[in-house]
C-alpha cells in the first residue's frame, strides 16, 4: 500500500513537472516565435519594391500591436541573455549554421530546455545527479549544435560547387557576364548554395561590388573551395584573361578533393566509431548505476572520491581529443 502510494505521489509530480515546464517552454517559444514573424514581416515589407507580398496591417502601421507588453519582455529577456556573447561568436554561428535566431532568443531556449529536461529526469529518477547530468547533457548538445549544423551545410555546399562553377563557366563561354551567370544559376539551385547566391545578388542590387559580396559570401560559410574561387575570380578582374577556364579548372580540382576527402572518410569512420563507443561507456554505466542504486556513487560526490570523479572526467575529455585529433584528417 505504501509503495503505491508512493509511486501515486511520484506520477502526480512527474506530470505536474511535465505540465509547468511544458507550458513555459511553449510560452517562451510562441513569444519568441511571435516576434520573429513580425520582423520577418517588415523584412518582406522593406524588400516588396512591386506591393505584391501580402503584409499584416500591425506590421506596416506605427500602432503598437496588442502583445506589445509580451514581447517587450521577450526583447529584453533575449537581449539579458546576449550580452552573455559580447563579442558576437555565438551569432556568427547561427548565421553560419543559418539558424534564424539572435543569440539571446537561442540562449533562453537553451536554459528552458535545460531546466525543464533537469525537472523531468530528476522526478522520473528521484536523483539530482541524474537530473544535473540530462541537464549539462542538453546544455552540450544544444551548445554544439550549430557548429554541427554549419559543418553539414558547408559540406552540402561544397558537393554544389563544382557543377555551380562548371554551368557558370559555361554560361560565361557563351558570352554572359560573370554576375549574369550568377544571377541565372541562383533561380535553379538549391539550398544552401541557392540561399546565398540570392544574399550575394541582394548585396549587388544595394551598390555592393560582387567580388566583394562573393568575399562575404566565402567568409560567412567558411568552405576553403569557395574562398580560393572567389580569389581566383579577384585576381581574373584585377589582372583580365578569360574566367570560364579558370572556373573549369577550379570545378575539376574540387571534384578531385572531394574524392580523396570521401576515401579518406571511409578510411577513418571505423577510428571515429571507438572514440564515441570508448568515451560513451563510462558515462552509460555510471547512469545505469545511479538509476539502479542511488547510494553507490555517493562516496564519490564528496572528498578524495570527488576528486578522482574529476580527474576520470578530464582523462576522458584528453583522450576523447586525442581519438579526434587521429582520425580527424583534413583534405
Amino acid at each position: 500500500m505504501t509503495s503505491l502510494a508512493i509511486a501515486g505521489s511520484s506520477m502526480h509530480a512527474l506530470l505536474a513537472a511535465v505540465l509547468v515546464g511544458g507550458g513555459l517552454a511553449v510560452t517562451g517559444v510562441a513569444i519568441l516565435q511571435r516576434s520573429r514573424n513580425r520582423q520577418r514581416s517588415l523584412a518582406d515589407l522593406l524588400e516588396d519594391t512591386m506591393g505584391e507580398v501580402s503584409i499584416p496591417v500591425e506590421v506596416a502601421s506605427e500602432s503598437p500591436p496588442h502583445h506589445e507588453s509580451t514581447s517587450s519582455i521577450a526583447n529584453r529577456l533575449g537581449d539579458a541573455f546576449g550580452r552573455f556573447d559580447s563579442r558576437g561568436t555565438l551569432e556568427k554561428r547561427l548565421e553560419r549554421a543559418d539558424i534564424p535566431m539572435r543569440a539571446g532568443e537561442y540562449l533562453v531556449l537553451i536554459a528552458v530546455a535545460c531546466i525543464f529536461s533537469g525537472v523531468i529526469f530528476t522526478v522520473l529518477t528521484t536523483s539530482p545527479v541524474v537530473g544535473f547530468i540530462v541537464m549539462g547533457a542538453v546544455a552540450l548538445v544544444a551548445w554544439k549544435l550549430p557548429d554541427r549544423r554549419a559543418k553539414k551545410r558547408a559540406k552540402t555546399l561544397q558537393g554544389q560547387l563544382p557543377d555551380a562553377l562548371s554551368l557558370m563557366a559555361a554560361s560565361v563561354e557563351g558570352g554572359q557576364t560573370f554576375q549574369r551567370a550568377i544571377d541565372m544559376y541562383r533561380h535553379d539551385a538549391r539550398p544552401p548554395l541557392s540561399v546565398e547566391l540570392d544574399r550575394v545578388m541582394a548585396e549587388v542590387a544595394l551598390g555592393s561590388e560582387l567580388v566583394v559580396a562573393l568575399q562575404n559570401m566565402a567568409d560567412r560559410c567558411d568552405v576553403d573551395d569557395l574562398k580560393w574561387a572567389v580569389e581566383a575570380v579577384r585576381i581574373q578582374q584585377s589582372t583580365g584573361g578569360r574566367l570560364g577556364p579558370i572556373l573549369n579548372t577550379l570545378a575539376t580540382f574540387m571534384r578531385m578533393r572531394q574524392e580523396v576527402r570521401r576515401e579518406v572518410q571511409t578510411l577513418s569512420a571505423e577510428g571515429r566509431m571507438s572514440g564515441y563507443v570508448l568515451f560513451a561507456i563510462p558515462l552509460f554505466l555510471a547512469l545505469a548505476i545511479e538509476v539502479d542504486d542511488p547510494s553507490y556513487l555517493q562516496p564519490m560526490l564528496h572528498g578524495g572520491g570527488l576528486i578522482v570523479l574529476i580527474g576520470t572526467g578530464g582523462l576522458m575529455a584528453l583522450g576523447y581529443a586525442i581519438v579526434r585529433k587521429m582520425v580527424n584528417i583534413k583534405i
